[in-house]
């Protein structure tokens, strides 16, 4: 896979798992639940579901 689909992957991962935290801790407190290592989830949330992917994309890409 090339570089710009991996970051173009990354970047929708990223989106969707923000979304997520905002929808969780409100638009307010999400950037810093995201900093301060809060918004991961609990394992079996879709919190969590997003935040692997958003994890397992950015590495993808990073390792590019």
């Amino acid at each position: 896979m090339n570089k710009l689909r991996l970051l173009q992957g990354s970047t929708a991962a990223d989106k969707a798992w923000m979304a997520e935290v905002r929808t969780v801790f409100g638009e307010r407190d999400a950037g810093m639940a995201r900093f301060h290592g809060r918004a991961t989830g609990e394992p079996g949330t879709r919190l969590r579901e997003l935040y692997d992917l958003y994890v397992k994309a950015r590495d993808a890409y990073g390792t590019q």
